[in-house]
């Protein structure tokens, strides 16, 4: 009776993976080391907490398409909620695990992000070592976007986006694997509004494959496959409108582009420097980068030198960019310093290995939500966190919990406040009204000129006046030329305070 060959090989994979071999620690090894730095970076309270608000406003009533929070605009105003889906998703971790839930959902998305790198990197050099280096540089581009977020939702459609198209284009893959492409950008295009790099990926491919076989370059693609990857091209853009904006979702990403606000007053959307520690490491990968596609052993194709070029300048356009890139980039660099005969090779199991393997995970998982209060950790790093009842040791010191209690039980007034305070104010209060918050674009730029002077204390009693303002909850540090004019300031006294935060009244 003859053997099922494909079903006879699923246990022995299926042993591969339960007994590593030396060689895979290599990848192993800093695959757990970025899993650690996920598990262990604060949510800041920014971005995090007005989308949970949404993913619950969705899971009570439907996607909203309206400002509601802001006082400072009508409530009525439109608003395009891109990453509802992504809101949802954190909301429903909520529901089943707490505020825990969605912070463990940040770790296990940021792990299988990079275990996907791990297996692009591997895929295309044939190297274990040169693999864990790429997840090392990409994971070290990433340190300053750690923080939990809808974006978190997207890191891995991205990778497999990259994975499925880089393995099509050197024929590892057949026409079958890019029938995934077009539900997962279903699920991408709600998840988060970088759905568009996906298009770019596509459109890319088809312009650098089109090109080789135009040039008739080696190992170019014949027209039956770069029809087939042309018409998954067309039915992943068709694939966008299944959002509650419909085809209008890409003229709001567009629009971030052009958004006064956005481009000119946060920091993320500004250009990488050298002053941040990911800025430094994108720099120096960069250079790195160029040096092996002029000494390297192996060459990047047409296509691939289009990918590159195209993500470089994105990621010259903006820090936030930049992790995008070292996905994209570093299995490419891999592949540069890798042998020219390098084929990947069945390895041996090796105990030893076996142990250091489930001695990583079980670090990992020791660092997950549950367990990490349990840990001896240094009270510097405890001191980082907020003591968020049922979360401890997650969310950042600057989160205003304490402040947002004594306004839920003091509520009125008008307030002004910071704008990352906005961001959980919009998740504690039942009834807020905020200043501002980070939903940075719904904001004319008048209203964040006069915010930024108000925090500056730049004619900070005229503006008070012309929006009547009563209140505020202020950052102690990011907001200190305000909190210093209002303490001398006999018509306003302080209500609370803490560590990072304050609430003045306004005694008319």
């Amino acid at each position: 009776m003859a053997m099922n060959t494909t079903n006879a090989a699923v246990p022995q994979r299926i042993r591969q993976v339960l007994s590593p071999s030396l060689a895979h620690l290599y990848g192993l090894i800093p695959l757990a080391v970025i899993a650690a730095l996920i598990a262990l970076a604060p949510t800041d309270p920014h971005d995090f907490w007005w989308h949970l608000r949404i993913g619950q406003i969705v899971a009570e009533s439907g996607v909203p398409r309206t400002n509601m929070f802001a006082w400072t605009v009508p409530t009525d105003q439109p608003f395009v909620y891109a990453a509802w889906l992504g809101d949802w998703l954190f909301y429903q971790t909520y529901l089943l695990a707490g505020l825990q839930g969605p912070v463990l959902a940040r770790n296990l998305l940021g792990t299988l992000a990079f275990a996907l790198l791990l297996i692009d990197a591997w895929r295309r050099s044939g190297s274990w070592r040169l693999a864990g280096l790429a997840v090392f540089l990409a994971g070290a581009m990433t340190i300053n976007n750690l923080t939990t977020r809808p974006q978190n939702w997207a890191w891995a459609p991205f990778m497999a986006y990259v994975i499925i198209l880089g393995a099509y284009a050197a024929r590892q893959a057949g026409w079958r694997a890019l029938l995934a492409l077009p539900p997962l950008m279903v699920f991408w295009v709600n998840a988060h509004g970088s759905f568009v790099l996906g298009l770019a990926l596509l459109a890319l491919y088809c312009i650098g494959e089109g090109l080789r076989t135009l040039l008739r370059q080696p190992d170019a693609p014949d027209l039956q496959r770069l029809g087939a990857l042309g018409a998954t091209a067309v039915a992943t853009l068709a694939a966008i409108v299944i959002n509650p904006a419909g085809i209008q979702i890409s003229a709001y990403v567009g629009s971030l582009l052009t958004n006064p606000p956005v481009q000119g007053l946060v920091n993320e959307w500004q250009p990488p420097t050298t002053r941040t520690l990911a800025g430094q490491v994108f720099f120096l990968a960069t250079l790195a980068l160029i040096a092996a596609l002029a000494l390297g052993r192996r060459r990047l194709n047409l296509t691939d030198t289009l990918l590159l070029c195209a993500f470089l300048w994105l990621a010259w356009s903006g820090a936030r960019h930049v992790v995008w890139f070292g996905m994209l980039a570093m299995p490419m660099l891999a592949q540069c310093l890798a042998r020219p005969t390098a084929r990947p090779v069945p390895q041996r199991s090796d105990p030893f290995a076996g142990v250091v393997a489930l001695a990583l995970v079980a670090g990992v998982v020791a660092l997950q939500p549950p367990f990490k209060p349990l840990l001896a950790l240094p009270a510097p790093y405890r001191d980082l966190f907020a003591d968020v009842p049922g979360a401890p040791l997650l969310y950042s010191a600057d989160t205003p919990v304490g402040a947002a209690a004594y306004l839920r039980d003091h509520p009125g007034g008008r307030l002004f406040n910071d704008m990352a305070y906005g961001s959980y104010l919009i998740w504690a209060l039942p009834e807020p009204r905020v200043f501002v918050d980070t939903r940075v674009e719904l904001y004319p730029l008048a209203l964040w000129e006069d915010y930024l002077a108000l925090s500056e204390a730049r004619n900070y009693t005229m503006l008070i006046e012309r929006y009547d303002i009563d209140r505020a909850l202020l950052s102690r540090f990011r907001q200190a030329p305000l909190v210093a004019a209002l303490a001398s300031d006999p018509d306003w006294v302080v209500e609370y305070e803490d560590r990072f935060s304050i609430v003045y009244r306004r005694e008319r």
